[in-house]
């Protein structure tokens, strides 16, 4: 039997029988794996059902068996507790690892893995909004998955917007449009289309540097879900 050590964070999972658990994992080696935990629900598997909890990351070593993934055992690495202590911080730690998810079984791991990781890490250990960092991040992953889109011009006729007080945004054509091309669109504020340009430019190890006014955060959690949306078409916010 061979046996394989993938590190990872738990994106979900599934309570299966009397005490197992299917883990959704993201992991660096692999992306995101399906991976059955036995016993880990046992009052007396308290660090196997740590390591089992959604945001965890940890170490699991593996065995496949008819094409299903088994921990053999596994150790956790960070749980990020202070996200389970605050109610707006899970919800956005969920909404993160709901769309982490949705990308990573066509991106894989490699890049989305960091990505979550300073994510988490900046919920549970940063002072900003979580809003803000949810916000950062699904823009991040659009751009993993091939749709960044364009915030400097005119996706139809190149007019360079960076002047502009306004700007229209479109989901179909995937960025801001000129008050000429984008009749009938959302419009937003030219501050918002620079801030969702400076997150998508902002180094990982940055990101809890982002703190948004109220107003740039209302207009960048409209166009940026309405945009994923389009794009995968289906349902990906599920934060109220």
């Amino acid at each position: 039997m061979a046996f394989e050590t993938l590190n990872g964070i738990v994106l979900r999972y599934a309570n299966y029988r009397d005490n197992d658990r299917i883990l959704t994992v993201l992991t660096q080696e692999r992306g995101a794996v399906a991976v059955t935990v036995r016993n880990c629900r046992k009052k007396s598997s308290v660090t196997t059902d740590a390591v089992s909890e959604q945001c965890c990351y940890g170490e699991f070593v593996v065995y496949e068996r008819c094409g299903i993934l088994y921990a053999s055992s596994t150790a956790i690495k960070e749980s990020f507790y202070p996200i389970r202590e605050d109610y707006e911080r899970l919800v956005s730690a969920n909404q993160i690892l709901r769309f982490a998810e949705i990308i990573a079984y066509n991106h894989g791991g490699a890049e989305l893995f960091p990505l979550c990781y300073h994510a988490l890490s900046f919920l549970a250990y940063g002072d900003n909004n979580p809003i803000d960092v949810e916000l950062c991040s699904t823009a991040k992953m659009l751009c993993l998955a091939g749709y960044k889109p364009v915030l400097t011009h005119c996706v139809r006729c190149g007019k360079d917007l960076r002047k502009q007080k306004e700007v229209a945004f479109s989901k179909v054509q995937g960025g801001t449009l000129c008050d000429y091309c984008g009749v009938g669109c959302r419009v937003i504020s030219a501050l918002s289309a620079e801030a969702l340009r400076r997150m998508i430019l902002l180094p990982l190890s940055q990101m809890g540097r982002v703190k948004l006014p109220d107003n740039v955060r209302k207009e960048l959690d409209l166009i940026i879900y309405e945009y994923a949306e389009y794009s995968f078409e289906q349902i990906i916010k599920v934060r109220g």
